[in-house]
């Protein structure tokens, strides 16, 4: 039988008359704080660490009258800058009694985020010192199946079963702490296939952090290491530029690259903050002649030559960081350098097929005065010589309006396995320039706007064009609180750039690369509506054009999306059912939405081709701190017989899958 969808404008209408009609005053909705930037999230970034991050901070609470600086930006929501003013307002007048008060230190919005992981008793002791010493702790178990399996499931060619389990154990007092993590993807043989495990003690005496086991680090802007950076850029248009991540954290993510394996520690005496790592880790890798020719980010071993892969090189790592940090009245500083050097053990081949590694050094600088902050960071390699920088200044320009300009420039040569730039593609420091503007306002008491811009160059467009490109990406965004009950969200994209595609002659003789002028325009809009306290609605429409100037032709690729969820809340109970309608012309015109998960598990959903897809998502806490949750997933497609390819290939039009998940706090 034929589908027959509705347009997209029937839709979006439809939705927003029915949204506006049902919708009665209501208390106005909970402080999700993040939940903003989820839905405008790209599939660059890392979010699943920062919800892991943001659960145990709601847990455990800062104390925003005792905190430190550096203790306050444990919050990835509070910038440098919010952490001064909030040290200057202590100084000056006195303890931060309310979330109300906290929005006259540091904006309405910025306190709405942060204010659910923050607690205003009056301070006792002095500051940097916590009351709390009780033994804190989770776990968290989920279980993942998928109907009807994978191709290589049924064919052997995956050598495990069709499931996916993840547990979670951590536990700590006000000093020590450990964490556990097992996860194994479906198809893989063994239960145990990454374990990550970590001991971490901090706050005694001049010694701020120190973890033994896995651990990721953030200097700087992240040219070196910025193992911190949760978002791509353009999540949003002022805060996503800056990384402002603690220096040393322990690992407890399920992503199985991008971490290191060893000790490390902070010491903090004086106005000093020394960083010393040293790191002997295994990473997935294919091996040629002797020559690593990739490294493996994927995290699977399903089959004979994923396993054979499986920590398959060597890696060790040593460095330090030293900072220092100086603060007169509202002028707050802060300077570094970093030393570092990597080594695998074998060449690798983008390294010209003779290096093993790299010696890397930076220095960064970080100046907070009233409300502008000044930032960058310069990082060099050595053999052969590569310098890439990023430096900017992000200021207060009035009432509730923000604005940050910056500049960056990475060498071609220049390549650090850790880093986490911000950038147009990629993180790593290497292959990019730029210029991007940002700016965000609250024009009204109820909306708040930014907008964005960044124009950028890669020198090399690609490993198979090695001409420079040039590009721009803009961006529009408005959230509007309509009224207590109301909340619409609207965005906007222009984006043009340059890819490579393979094209051959008349008589298909002859294949050359060259490169593929896109133009691409997103629109976006999106409405939460709270119903009753029982009942809460969320609804978006989506539409994506993306033209290509081939040399003989220029296609045109259009996509869109809406959908429709009803959470409701009764008592110990939360359902939770999305129903979503796509149309896309290709891959190109793709579309992502953020979905509703078990704890812990950040799904950005991606959409091509033609189909309706729907979950629906159960939790229950029948006990304070412990909570059941189950979800149903599945996708028809209209346009297809079966789903995905190869050893992934699903025998279905219509292929789902099944979530069980209990979390346990104590």
């Amino acid at each position: 039988m034929k589908h027959h969808y509705p347009s997209l404008s029937r839709c979006l209408a439809a939705a927003a008359l029915l949204c506006i009609s049902t919708a009665a005053p209501a208390p106005a909705f909970a402080t999700e704080g993040v939940e903003e930037l989820l839905e405008r999230a790209e599939p660059e970034g890392n979010a699943e660490e920062l919800l892991g991050l943001l659960q145990d901070l709601r847990r455990n609470r800062l104390q925003v009258n005792l905190a430190t600086e550096s203790q306050l930006l444990e919050l990835p929501l509070l910038t440098p800058v919010d952490a001064a003013r909030i040290i200057d307002w202590r100084l000056h007048k006195g303890s931060i009694s309310s979330a109300l008060e906290l929005e006259a230190v540091i904006g309405a919005d910025n306190a709405r985020r942060a204010a659910q992981y923050l607690t205003f008793e009056i301070p006792r002791r002095v500051p940097g010192q916590k009351n709390d010493s009780r033994f804190k702790g989770s776990a968290i178990s989920r279980l993942f199946w998928e109907t009807p399996p994978r191709l290589g499931i049924l064919n052997g060619k995956y050598s495990g079963e069709n499931r996916h389990t993840y547990n979670r154990v951590q536990a700590s007092t006000s000093g020590f702490g450990f964490s556990f993590v097992q996860d194994s993807d479906i198809g893989e043989p063994r239960f145990g296939d990454f374990l990550s495990f970590s001991l971490h003690a901090g706050k005694i005496g001049i010694l701020s952090q120190a973890v033994v086991g896995d651990y990721r680090l953030s200097f700087g802007q992240g040219l070196l290491f910025g193992q911190g950076r949760y978002f791509s850029k353009g999540t949003d248009a002022v805060d996503g530029v800056l990384l402002f991540s603690p220096a040393l954290r322990p690992y407890t993510s399920a992503a199985e690259e991008n971490f290191l394996q060893g000790v490390a520690a902070t010491l903090s005496p004086g106005p000093f903050d020394i960083t010393a790592f040293t790191s002997h880790n295994r990473v997935d890798a294919s091996i040629e002649n002797n020559v690593v020719t990739s490294l493996s980010s994927t995290g699977y071993h399903r089959t004979a030559y994923e396993l054979q892969k499986k920590d398959d090189l060597a890696q060790d790592v040593q460095g330090v960081n030293v900072r220092y940090r100086y603060r007169s009245g509202a002028f707050n500083a802060g300077i570094g350098a970093t030393l570092a050097a990597y080594r695998y053990a074998l060449p690798l081949e983008w390294l010209d097929g003779s290096g093993r590694g790299r010696q890397l050094g930076s220095v960064e600088a970080n100046i907070v005065y009233q409300d502008v902050q000044l930032f960058g960071e310069a990082a060099y390699a050595h053999a052969p010589e590569a310098l890439s920088w990023i430096c900017g200044v992000q200021a207060d320009l009035g009432q509730s309006i923000t604005g940050v300009a910056s500049m960056r420039q990475y060498a071609v040569g220049f390549h650090s396995p850790f880093a986490g730039g911000f950038a147009e593609r990629g993180g790593d420091g290497s292959n990019e320039e730029g210029f991007y503007l940002g700016l965000k306002a609250r024009v009204l008491d109820n909306l708040n706007v930014g907008a964005s811009c960044d124009i950028f160059r890669f020198p090399e467009l690609s490993s198979t064009y090695s001409l420079p490109s040039t590009g721009l990406d803009g961006r529009v965004y408005a959230t509007w609180r309509q009224n207590r009950s109301m909340t619409w969200d609207g965005l906007y994209q222009h984006k043009q750039k340059e890819e490579t595609a393979i094209m051959t002659d008349s008589g298909a003789l002859l294949e050359y690369v060259m490169p593929v002028p896109k133009r691409t325009n997103r629109m976006q809009l999106g409405l939460k509506a709270k119903l009753s306290s029982m009942f809460t609605l969320k609804t978006k429409g989506e539409y994506k054009s993306v033209e290509s100037a081939f040399v003989d032709r220029i296609q045109t690729d259009d996509g869109w999306l809406l959908y429709g969820q009803l959470d409701c809340t009764i008592g110990a109970f939360v359902l939770k059912s999305r129903l979503t309608r796509f149309q896309t012309d290709s891959f190109d015109s793709a579309l992502y939405a953020y979905e509703d998960d078990l704890p812990l598990v950040y799904t950005l959903n991606s959409y091509s081709g033609r189909g309706e897809a729907m979950f629906v998502m159960v939790g229950y806490e029948p006990l304070h701190n412990f909570r059941l949750s189950a979800k149903y997933e599945t996708t028809r497609y209209a346009d297809r017989k079966a789903a995905g390819s190869g050893n992934d290939l699903r025998a279905s039009s219509s292929p789902g899958s099944f979530h069980l998940g209990c979390m346990v706090q104590f």
